[in-house]
Parts: structure tokens; sequence; C-alpha cells
């Protein structure tokens, strides 16, 4: 079997009409009035070329994009009658008295453009626009009173014979009913009469559809459906139309090609074939939020929106999957069979069952007596059905049900293959046997010696029974010959072979038995008694996630969940499979978790549990999931102008520009794919930004701040639920420079350097005119001076006098300090030597054993150690330094008291400036010492660091 070729459905082209689902209701989804926000009543329904849907809404015009509604305002006090999108994607409205186009000037929001000043003046009343249309003439514009045709910017006013009622386009065709007359069609322009129409003139035509080449079907409201033939006219005869006059037929549209689909005043929807047959009738009971149904319109996917009284209802009837159940509430789906042409379904709330035929698709379901409860299971053996119930095992005959065994929670049946009288029963705490009787089947025995839950349940061709346990593993259970006794089994886990003791469960296929693991297929390998990968299974059941259930139908088509999914390996001639995913995307992730359940009855008829009742695929239904689609940036909020920026398909003429400090908005995007909406997910990339496209998301909308200066274009594009992409919308866009890197900046930059070269001018000239001032004064001042000097003459010989004594008293202090520097740098000398003979008698000491010689050597530094610490030589240095500087001691200690004798010692050295390392060598200290002492001294003194040590003390 070929596993390359792994292709969807969707991907095949479409040669063939979709054929008729009456099993169940198609998805609908309801739009309230408090999701658009706007009146109850919609009046008409068009999409343009983008997948806008739009509505004639009492309160003006819905845009709906798959994302936001949107109110386009038009009138304060009249509702919207009529919209209709031509062939150049032109949006026109119709109201009372009124119509017009609606006009995308970018960025501003859409507004409307009223064409009534093409009028003549006299047309100012002429009632409401009910019916807009595209001619190659023009567009048609159409009251009960008037037809205006407008075509290059100019009106022709069409008058009726009496008075219009409704028009209708057939392809180009243009039919205009006249009451009392019949029909008119557009030709040559003017209106031509249908003579075979007179049947139909008193009728209250609301649509008239095409049938075939030569045949129309005319609509009426009370009298159901005419059809015209090619020559006459004569009454639909057909079960739809029956129910059409009964419920008052009020819209009609063509749909799915061949199919028709009639809304009405009292009871919602019917859809039939083209022979009338109903095939889908939709009313509030299936789900709608209301019976009288306004306007219809099929959309470009061929799914139907409803324009309600109250509301607006989506259809997916473009979808080979339909609901069970799902608005008559009856629960969660568990299992489904169908038997004696009764559909019958198990959910949590009991067993119901209706009759399995077109004609009862839309009769409620009856609960089965007895069965209230959750049910597990349904099987037919030898033609009779069994239940698996909670409470039980129930006989089910018709919409009665017969309790045979009280064993609780049954979960499932099979029959043994070697002794076919029994079936055996797995179900909450252990295994039962049923045995057939004259009444039928009956509760015959539990096996005692197995207490296990026994869900899953397959029996071998050698007779062993395999069970599945979610927590502890795989179990073999050998019964005895008669099989009517356990006796033994054995658990199968990790150190089997399993990846796992979890979460295994068994399926089979083509007569043999297979363990799905979380990712892997494991097979039995009889041989080692043991589980190993099935390299086979794998590459035939490629699927994501672990398989929670598969069935093999008739024609061999191999049906499975998978992890969320669903899918079916469809046989192939060549006996390879062809694996289909894409039919049941709709349905991801609604199924029950970990009881899933799949039911393939026939090729037209598969059933699968849901969380709210079941859903029902048929495969004869075709349908293209390639089909293209759109994706729009919509809006651009921005919060400093307090504003929205509002945008159509032509982005590329866009560009807008905002400031460096308050770049920060919302991009809002939308793709107009209606189908599971809220399956949509979007990526985007800023170009000059972005590394790579963002992960998928649901969020319609991206924030951005503070982007760096540039220009930038954002790209977003949109992914459906069957993995389509769309195309990629483009938006470009320009964040300024900051104020001082802009382009005025630079004016203003220029601007200053002139201004500042001007006043540099002037402030040269200006100082040239000072230097001249100065100049001058300095003349004046010179003259002065020299008076002055004359006047200061005859000081200066007592000055004179005054300075030589002075030179003398300087001349003798100068003598006094060479002979205390001599006396100082003479002690200093001899402390060296008497230091340099300390160390040298040291190193003697140091170099010998002799003990008389050391005593000596000791006796000898002593001596010069007291002669280097004789404090005569102190007291007779501070007289001398007395003596030459008189009263220095005194004014020291008188500022500073709490000098020490070392502390004015060191003052009065560093005032002779006697180096740091010669005062090392009075003091007898190490030179850091003197570091450290000169630090303390600055400290007592209360010097800061700029002020120089030897200078303050010159000072003193």
């Amino acid at each position: 079997m070929s596993r390359k070729l792994v292709i969807l459905i969707s991907f095949l082209p479409i040669f063939c009409f979709s054929q008729e689902n009456f099993i169940g209701t198609p998805r609908i989804t309801n739009y309230l009035k408090s999701d658009y926000n706007a009146g109850t009543q919609n009046w008409n329904i068009a999409q343009d070329e983008k997948g806008y849907v739009y509505f004639a809404n009492n309160d003006g015009l819905l845009q709906f994009d798959g994302q936001q509604w949107s109110t386009i305002e038009i009138s304060d006090n009249s509702p919207i009658r009529s919209v209709y999108v031509d062939s150049n994607n032109n949006v026109y409205v119709g109201l009372i008295n009124d119509f017009g186009v609606i006009v995308h000037d970018i960025p501003s929001m859409p507004y409307y453009k009223s064409l009534r000043d093409l009028l003549p003046q006299n047309f100012e009343d002429f009632d409401d626009v009910w019916k807009i249309h595209e001619i190659p003439e023009g567009i048609i514009f159409q009251c009960f009173d008037h037809i205006f045709l407008l075509k290059d910017d100019s009106i022709e006013i069409i008058e009726p014979n009496q008075r219009f009622r409704f028009s209708f386009l057939l392809e180009n065709r243009l039919l205009v009913h006249e009451p009392g007359i019949g029909l008119f069609e557009y030709k040559n322009q003017r209106f031509v009469f249908l003579p075979w129409s007179e049947v139909v003139k008193d009728k209250l035509i609301t649509a008239v559809l095409e049938n075939s080449e030569n045949e129309m079907l005319i609509c009426t409201i009370g009298e159901g459906v005419f059809k015209y033939t090619g020559s006459v006219v004569e009454e639909w005869n057909t079960p739809a139309n029956g129910w059409l006059r009964t419920n008052n037929l009020l819209t009609a549209v063509q749909v799915m090609d061949d199919h028709y689909a009639f809304g009405s005043i009292l009871d919602g929807i019917v859809i039939s074939d083209k022979e009338g047959n109903i095939v889908q009738q939709i009313s509030r009971r299936e789900g709608l939020q209301n019976n009288t149904v306004l306007s219809m319109f099929a959309d470009s996917d061929k799914n139907l929106w409803l324009g309600l009284d109250n509301g607006i209802d989506f259809i997916e009837i473009n979808s080979p999957i339909r609901y069970i159940t799902r608005a008559e509430n009856i629960g969660t789906g568990y299992c489904s069979v169908i038997y004696e042409n009764n559909l019958y379904l198990g959910t949590n709330q009991g067993l119901y069952v209706r009759p399995f035929t077109a004609e009862a698709n839309n009769l409620p379901f009856e609960l089965v007596s007895n069965t209230a409860g959750q049910v597990w299971s349904l099987g037919i053996y030898d033609n009779q059905l069994v239940c698996g119930h909670h409470n039980g095992t129930f006989l089910i005959r018709g919409s009665r049900a017969v309790k045979i065994s009280e064993e609780e929670g049954v979960w499932k049946y099979i029959k043994l293959k070697n002794r076919q009288e029994y079936l055996l029963g797995g179900h909450y705490s252990g295994l039962i046997l049923l045995r057939k009787g004259s009444q039928g089947w009956e509760f015959y025995k539990k096996l005692n010696g197995f207490d296990e839950s026994s869900r899953y349940l397959y029996q071998d061709n050698s007779g062993q029974i395999w069970i599945s346990h979610g927590s502890r593993g795989i179990f073999k259970v050998v019964l005895d010959e008669n099989a009517e006794s356990i006796k033994e089994y054995k658990l199968y886990g990790k150190d089997e072979g399993l990846p796992s003791d979890l979460g295994n469960i068994i399926f089979s296929l083509d007569d043999r038995f297979y363990v799905a693991t979380q990712n892997k297929i494991y097979s039995y390998n009889q041989s080692t008694d043991t589980f190993a990968y099935d390299e086979a299974a794998n590459n035939l059941l490629n699927v994501d996630g672990r398989i929670k259930t598969l069935k093999q139908d008739n024609a061999g088509n191999i049906w499975y969940i998978a992890g969320k999914d669903a899918g079916v390996f469809r046989l192939n001639e060549d006996q390879s499979y062809t694996q289909i995913t894409a039919p049941f995307k709709v349905i991801q992730g609604e199924f029950v978790n970990e009881f899933e359940f799949i039911y393939p009855y026939n090729e037209d008829n598969l059933f699968m549990g849901i969380y709210d009742g079941f859903a029902h695929y048929s495969s004869k239904f075709s349908k293209s999931y390639t089909k293209s689609f759109t994706s729009l940036i919509t809006q651009v909020e921005i919060p400093y102008l307090d504003t929205t920026m509002y945008f159509n398909s032509r982005l590329s003429e866009v560009n807008f520009v905002l400031p460096f400090r308050k770049n920060e908005f919302r991009m809002h995007y939308s793709a107009p794919y209606f189908e599971n909406i809220r399956g949509i997910q979007y990526s985007y990339f800023l170009d000059n930004y972005s590394e790579k496209w963002s992960d998928w998301t649901n969020d319609s909308y991206k924030d951005f701040t503070n982007l760096p200066e540039g220009e930038y274009t954002f790209k977003i594009k949109a992914k459906n639920i069957y993995g389509i992409e769309s195309n990629t919308a483009e938006l470009k866009f320009e964040i300024l420079p900051p104020w001082h890197r802009s382009t005025t900046a630079y004016y203003v930059y220029a601007i200053f350097l002139l201004v500042l070269g001007f006043l540099i001018v002037r402030f040269v000239i200006y100082r040239i005119e000072l230097s001249k001032k100065k100049e001058k004064r300095k003349h004046e001042n010179e003259l002065k001076r020299k008076e002055e000097e004359y006047q200061r003459q005859s000081l200066i010989a007592e000055k004179e006098i005054i300075r030589l004594r002075n030179d003398k008293l300087r001349a003798e202090k100068t003598h006094r300090d060479k002979e205390l520097a001599n006396q100082t740098m003479n002690i200093i000398q001899k402390n060296k030597l008497l230091m340099n003979l300390n160390g040298e008698l040291q190193r003697i000491q140091n170099s010998t054993n002799d003990s008389s010689v050391i005593t000596r050597l000791v006796l000898i530094k002593k001596r010069i150690s007291r002669e280097l610490d004789d404090k005569q030589q102190n007291n007779l240095f501070e007289t001398y330094f007395e003596d030459v500087h008189a009263d220095f001691f005194k004014r020291l200690k008188e500022k500073f008291p709490q000098l020490s004798p070392n502390d004015l010692r060191l003052c009065a050295y560093i005032r002779m400036n006697i180096s740091t390392k010669e005062i090392a060598t009075l003091f007898n200290i190490s030179y850091r010492g003197v570091e450290i002492h000169r630090y303390r001294l600055r400290k007592k003194l209360n010097l800061s660091r700029d002020i120089n040590l030897s200078t303050y003390l010159s000072g003193i």
C-alpha cells in the first residue's frame, strides 16, 4: 500500500452537483441584534467581490467582514429596503424616497452618497426602493411607482401602466410585475408584456427562479409556486409547494446550483431539489432565531444567509456535515446504530430513537422507555439490539427497552468466536456473559477472578481475550474450554514492550488487533509474548496524535478519530489508501474526549459523537475545500488622534504617516470566510522589522508601539479550518524621525546657524568698539598715573631708607638660617653615618658565632642608638631655630595647642624646606613614617588638600 499518496478530497476538481443529505441540520450561526447592534429587521442581502456581506437593515446598512460588524448610517428616519453590489464592486442602497451609492474615500469610514439629485425636482416622493438590479443598460432602482435607470451619471425614469409590484432578474433578463396585468420583460429599452403571465397577474409575486432553460418558477404569497414550462403556467404540484402554501412563502433563492431555498413567514425555510422534493426544513426548532424570513442570499461559498424579522442567521448548507439533536438538547453523543430502519442515539441522558427516513428528519427523537441515564454502547447481535447502559444491559425492541442484566456499567459486548451462543461484556469491574435463549439474549453469569474495568475488548483467533485499561496496561484473559470461567490473566506493560502503562487503546483492523499508544502503534508477537512497534501499521495509519477509535467499513475504508481530528483512509482500486481529512475539520475538537465514537453505516451515512449530540457525514456530498479567499486590512486605530482609519481593497494607494513619539496604533484585519468562523487564524509580517511571519492566532488585530523611524509594509494572511491560506494583504506606512532629526528640525538648525553667525559678527564689531574705548581710557589713566607718580617721588627716599634697613635684617637672618641649616645638615650626616654603622654592625653580628664579639657589638649598637635618640641635639636645634625665627613656636602653639613636640619639630623642618628623606634621617624613622606624620599634621592643622603645607607654615 502506498503511503506517500496522502491527499485531501478537497484537492479534487468538482464535476458533479452535491447530493442531498437529509440527516440532521446544517451548522447554523445566529447573529443577534446585540451582535450587530442595529435594528431587528433585515430586508435584503448582498456580497461584494472581497467577501464583505451587506444587510439592508432598519437602522442603516450593515457590513460584516467575518470579524466585525459595522453600520453605515444612511438616514435618521428611513429603513434600508434594498442593497446591491454591481459588477464593478459598487454598493448601491435603496430606501424611502432616496437611493444612492456607498463611497469609500480612504481612510474615512464608508459613507452614503445620494443619487436623488440626478432626478427632476418634481420627483420628491416616490416611496420605497425595494429592488436594485444591474442590466447591460445600467443600474435599475425599482419602487412601486417608478423605475429609475442609472447610466453615465444620468437617470432615465420609466413609468408603469398602473403600478409596479416587484422586479426580478434572471441572469440578464429583467422582469417586473404589475398587479392586475402580469409580467413584463425589459427589451430594447422598453418593457414588453408577457402574455402567458396573465394567469398570475393577480398573485402577490415575491420571487421568480429559473428552473431550466425554458422553465421558471413563480413564487407567490399564500398561493405557493407556479411553474412556467415555456408555453403555459401551471401549479407546481410538489411536496415543497404544499408546505409553502401553508406557511406563506415570502422569498426564494437558488442554492447549490440545483436546489432552491424558500423562506416563509410562519415556519422558517425549506430546501428542495428541482423536482420540488423537500430536502431540508429549518425553523426555530432546528436553531433559527425567528421563523419569519424577510430575505435570503446564497453567498460565493454557496452557503445561505437569512435576513430575519429579528436577527441574521448563517447556514452552512455547502457542507457534507450535518448535526443531529443540536437543537433538541438530548445530551452528549456516545454511540449510535441503525436498526430495523430506526436511528438510535445513545447519550448521557438516555437512548433516543427516530425513523431513519427523509420524511422523519424534522421529527423529534423519542426517549426509549426505561433507558434514562448514561448509554455506553449499542450492538446488533443475531438481529437483536443490545444496549450497554450505566444501569445494566437492555434488549431494545422499537421504542421499548427490556432489562436483561442488573450488572451496572456495561462498556461493550463482543460475540465469542468459539462459542457463538455467548456475548462477552466488559463492565466497570470485570466481565459478564450473556447467553442466547428462547427469548433472545439473557444474562448468564459474571466471570469471577477478574475485577478490572473492561472498556476495550477484543478476542483473537486463538480465543484469548484482550482488554486495555487506561491506567494499567493491556490484560490478556484466558477462558476455559467452555468459555464460562477465567483460567488466568496477565498484565502487559512497559516490561512487555509497550512504551507506557498509560493510555493504551486496543483497536482491530483486518481481523488483527493493535495497541494505539501516544504516538505509535504496537502489535502482539505471540512467539515472544511481547508487544513490538508495528512498522506496517504505522506506515498505513500515519495520523497526528493517538488513535482514539477506528472502524473499518464493508468497503474496506478505515475511519478514525485521532487526537482532536477525524478522517478516513479510503481504499483505492489498486488497494492503496488515500487519506481524507478536510471534511472533518469543521468538527475538530468537538469529540467527547476519551469517549470518541465513530459509526460508518454505509457510504452515505457516517455518525460521530460530539459534545452536544451527533455529527453526520455523507461522502456523496461533493465540495471543494481549496477555494481561495481574501484577507483584508480593515481599520487602523490611532489613540493619540482619537480616530480610526478605514480601508478597502485598494491598499497599495495608501500610505499613512505617524510621528515618532506617538507611533502607537492597532491594525484590524479580517478574512470574509464564514464557514466555522472561529477557526480562522491569522499571521502577520512587518517589513523592515519582523524576522519571520508570526505564529498563527485567532486574534484579528495587532498592536504596535514605539517602532523605530522608517518606512514599513504590514502584511497579513489568514488560514481557514481546512488549512488553506488566503492572499496576503499589505498596507504601507511611515514612522517619522524624532523632532530633532526631522526635516523641519534641519531647517531650524540652518536658521539658527545663520542667526548665530550674524550674532558673532555683531559681537566682534562690539568688541572692536569696546577695545577702542578701553584704549582711550588707558591713555587717560596713563596721564593721570604720571601725575600721581610725581606726587609719590617725595616718598621714595624714605621708602629707600626703610628698604636698606630691611635688607640688612634679611641678610642677617639669611646668615643665621645658613648656620642653622649647616648645623641641621651636620646632624643629618651624623645620623646617617650612625645609622649606616648600626646597620653594618648588625650584619657583622648576624655573620659571626662568637658570643663575646656579639656582646660587644650589641653594646656598641646601643651607644649608637643613644646617640641617635639624644635629646640634646633637639634642644639645641630648637634654640637656634627660635633665634632665627623668633616667636614661630609660640605663634604655632597658640594657634594649635594640640601639637606635640615632634609636630613642632616637623613644622620647623618643613618651614626650612628640608626634604622628606632628610627629615626621616633626623627623626630616625622611615620615609613612609614621615609621610604619615605629615598627613596627621595636616589633619591637626585642619588643612584641605589644595593648601600647600610648606607655604602655610611659612606664613605663620
